[in-house]
């Protein structure tokens, strides 16, 4: 119930939805109306009030227009912008209203601000508010009760306009003596028609920017080639992305409409592989970074030349390095990277005044050797944050290299590394494009993210929190074709227009003097959202609220039924069994009982845990199934196995859209299943070949039953009736996407999906393998955190060995497993089965690395 109601009140905290107007920048037949009862007006008796939230997108040269016209019969009541007194004015057709009021300039641009218009037919009577203060009111006489509303442009035969300011409206409400009567969200993306929540009254809506899709798709702006090993670098203050070759700038400026860009012809500078570029704000100056050189090379739009050129050199040390400028002393500042097979934690500054530039002595935590991390700074310039990277704990490549899931601080006073905590890979392995984005209000970070062992990988948003070690996926993924030192991507806010820049750059393999640099430039709005930001929560508060009631009756309702329930099916069973107990007892002292504890096979296994399952649950209706843990397996409602029906191909076909479809919310496109699978084939035969076998797809999962393939949008997706379709992996995802603490219920969830075999046994696809990685690194990291966490877990050793046996199906030589479970039997006096566990884990570890285990028995166990 708690839960219930946390949702409720939390689900539309950070949500961005609305309708954004073309004004003045677009051509008049291309501005935006929104109008409210044209056809049929809507009438009152009593109060009414009409609120709708207001701000004003920026950067916009023309800002004079109507935002509302209210029309009561032959007259209009109309709030309008005077840009040059910037003030909103009230006017009644040739009339000013003595009405008129100011909002501040960041509130007005950057924030929602509630508007509210009482209209008292009893008093004939009209007032304003804004953000809850009372603005002015007059006295008005009203031609009868019933009104429209038009927003922006109209087509009304009478109050005909087309001046609006570039606005964006929201959650529009009527209420007749404070009830609400009709809400507005405007959260739709409807091209005609969009109905309010309440009374299903339709509204028209004409050249309609809605506001949801750009916080969810990532929008291109450019894609073009440069000479030489292009860089990139983003000027926060004019919010201007620079791009750098060996001959020319390209600059987008993104507070200009269609985020203007120039190219501006520099004197030639040699770009080497391994350079890095910057913006230095306090001296609005561009730098080109060579770490191995300890050499800057600076450039001014002022004069368009840069002031030296870099010799060619060998390559550089430091790839995929981070940097940032610290306002606290201007200095530039350089953390980690990559080269000559060493990994590097190094801090080093450079002081552009002076041009020094040391290796700082650090100290606090251990900040381990690596590259591919991303890093964004605080506020106030004094704390940079570090997440994740690709490194070893000695910095040898060649010394157990891994992926690092981890977020440091770095104190540029004090010079001291901090680490925050560990993240979860449950999405997979992953690291970091260069920079983090920060956003210290909410406390939170945005960074992208991608596997770097692909080359047509995907960078993927992820919003992240600065104190807990959660995150999570946002906004569509970007194609990036990373080739390691080849490759490099990148990741920018300008607050001011609030967007987020992603710039992907990817060198080509020819000389350096021919070489060219394929750059592509996205942007999406700020906040970003997932796609699964849905509709139904975007409703008035005492629409919220009686939801909520109704959640808490269902839920009291339910809990009571399945409490009645139990009580009728234990009451006769408890007479029935009697002394049930005693006699487990005594079976349990008659002998040594048969054991589950040495590695079972997975059919051992499952016939092992099936008693302990059928008295914990009541046995369920058959359902359609497909099984993805153990091997693959599929099954209709009768439970009658249907996996022979798969071919090789057709297999693979299923579990690509199904698995991309249950890890993304999206499903996987044609273009990625012809280069999967079709890869070399034309694109008339790859087409071909792709329709013939979904047809042969469709087919069988008709005797599946209740499951489907289907496009949606450009996405092949799986879909599946909930109620009587059971896929175990999407209740894996689910329970792993949960963030909740793992606790003994959880962890038993857990168990109930993996005990029954590694994922995809005996299947495998070089596209899989990240996936299985994924699977593994989260059934692991939280089955161990569940031991080593929950100081109960020692309590019940059988409970300890289920667990730890899960752990051995996806990781056979996980040494805390081994500790665990070999502890737990010692505590049940199995001696001898522990002393076995153990001979077998050392006969497999001696198997797969040729040299004896390191830990006796006795370390073990200890």
């Amino acid at each position: 119930m708690l839960l219930i109601l946390n949702t409720i009140g939390q689900a539309q905290s950070y949500l961005s939805y609305g309708l954004a107007f073309n004004g003045h920048e677009a051509v008049a037949e291309k501005r935006t109306a929104f109008e409210i009862a044209t056809g049929k007006p809507l009438c009152f008796s009593g109060t009414i009030r009409l609120e709708f939230d207001l701000n004003f997108v920026s950067y916009n040269h023309i800002y004079f227009g109507y935002i509302l016209r209210i029309v009561n019969e032959n007259q209009n009541i109309d709030l309008i912008y005077d840009q040059k007194a910037s003030l909103f004015r009230v006017i009644s057709g040739q009339h000013f209203f003595n009405i008129s009021f100011s909002c501040d300039a960041y509130q007005l641009y950057n924030e929602w601000n509630r508007v509210s218009v009482t209209m008292d037919l009893k008093k004939q009577q009209i007032a304003f508010a804004v953000n809850n203060k009372h603005v002015g009111s007059r006295a008005f006489s009203f031609k009868g009760n019933c009104f429209k509303f038009l927003y922006g442009a109209n087509d009304d035969e009478r109050f005909h306009t087309r001046d609006i300011p570039p606005m964006r409206i929201k959650d529009i409400r009527i209420f007749q003596d404070e009830r609400l009567t009709c809400h507005w969200p405007l959260a739709e993306v409807a091209d005609t028609l969009c109905y309010d929540n309440i009374r299903q009254q339709p509204a028209k809506v004409k050249n309609a920017v809605w506001l949801k899709p750009g916080h969810q798709y990532w929008k291109t702006i450019g894609s073009f080639q440069l000479n030489g090993n292009a860089v990139v670098a983003f000027d926060q203050r004019n919010e201007q992305l620079m791009i750098t070759g060996i001959d020319s700038v390209i600059t987008y400026d993104l507070r200009q409409q269609q985020h203007a860009r120039t190219a501006m012809a520099a004197k030639q500078e040699n770009i080497l592989v391994g350079c890095q570029a910057i913006y230095d704000t306090f001296s609005r100056q561009l730098y080109n970074v060579y770490i191995d050189h300890k050499k800057v090379a600076t450039y001014s739009s002022e004069h368009p030349q840069w002031t030296t050129s870099f010799p060619d050199t060998i390559l550089t040390e430091f790839w995929h390095a981070n940097k940032f400028i610290s306002p606290w002393d201007t200095a530039l500042y350089i953390v980690g990277g990559y080269g000559q097979l060493k990994y590097k934690n190094l801090v080093q500054r450079y002081q552009p005044r002076t041009g020094k530039w040391e290796i700082l002595p650090t100290g606090g935590s251990f900040f381990p050797p690596r590259y591919l991390a991303g890093l964004g700074l605080n506020g106030t310039g004094d704390t940079a944050f570090i997440a994740g990277g690709y490194g070893s704990m000695t910095g040898d490549q060649m010394l157990d290299p891994r992926g690092y899931y981890d977020l440091f601080t770095f104190d540029v006073r004090n010079r001291t590394f901090s680490k925050r905590f560990s993240l979860d890979s449950v999405y997979g392995s992953f690291t970091f494009a260069n920079s983090l984005v920060i956003d210290a209000k909410r406390r939170q970070y945005y960074g992208l993210v991608f596997p770097k062992d692909s080359f047509n990988a995907r960078l993927q948003l992820i919003q992240g929190s600065l104190d807990r070690p959660v995150y999570k996926l946002t906004g569509t993924p970007i194609p990036y074709s990373f080739y390691d030192v080849q490759s490099f991507a990148d990741l920018y806010y300008a607050p001011g227009v609030g967007k987020l820049i992603a710039v992907t750059l990817l060198y080509d393999d020819q000389e350096q003097r021919q070489r060219k640099t394929t750059v592509n430039v996205y942007t999406i709005d700020f906040p970003p959202l997932d796609l699964s930001a849905g509709d139904g929560n975007i409703a008035g508060g005492k629409g919220r609220l009686a939801r909520g009631f109704i959640y808490m009756l269902l839920f009291f309702v339910v809990a009571i039924a399945i409490l009645w329930w139990w009580f009728r099916k234990i009451s006769p069973q408890n007479k029935r069994d009697g002394n049930t107990d005693e006699g487990e007892e005594q079976k349990k002292g008659s002998g040594e009982p048969i054991d589950t504890t040495i590695e079972p096979s997975e059919g051992e296994l499952h016939a092992a845990i099936q008693p302990i399952q059928e008295t914990l649950q009541p046995a369920e209706a058959p359902r359609s199934s497909i099984r993805l843990f153990g091997p693959f397996q599929a099954f209709n409602g009768e439970g009658e196995e249907l996996t022979g029906l798969f071919t090789p191909l057709m297999k693979e076909l299923l579990l690509l859209i199904l698995i991309y479809t249950v890890r993304t919310g999206q499903g996987i496109t044609a273009d990625e299943l012809n280069e999967i699978l079709w890869n070399g084939k034309s694109a008339k035969d790859a087409k071909n070949n792709r329709s013939v076998n979904l047809a042969k797809l469709k087919t069988i999962l008709e005797r599946i039953g209740n499951c489907m393939v289907n496009k949606k949008s450009v996405y092949w997706q799986f879909q599946y009736t909930e109620d009587h379709f059971y896929l175990d992996y999407e209740r894996f995802v689910s329970l792993t996407k949960r963030k909740a603490a793992a606790d003994r219920p959880f962890i038993a969830d857990l168990l109930k999906v993996v005990e029954t075999g590694a994922f995809l046994a005996k299947t495998e696809y070089d596209w899989l393998d990240d996936i299985k990685a994924e699977v593994s690194n989260a059934v692991i990291d939280l089955s161990l955190g569940y031991l080593k966490e929950d100081k109960q877990a020692g309590e019940d050793p059988e409970f300890v060995i289920r667990v730890t046996n899960a752990i051995f199906l996806f990781d056979r030589l996980n040494e805390e497993a081994l500790e665990y479970k070999c502890k737990s039997l010692i505590q049940l006096k199995r001696y001898s089965l522990a002393n076995n566990t153990y001979e077998k884990f050392i006969k497999d570890y001696r198997d797969i690395y040729g040299e004896e285990f390191y830990k006796s028995f006795n370390d073990v166990i200890r």
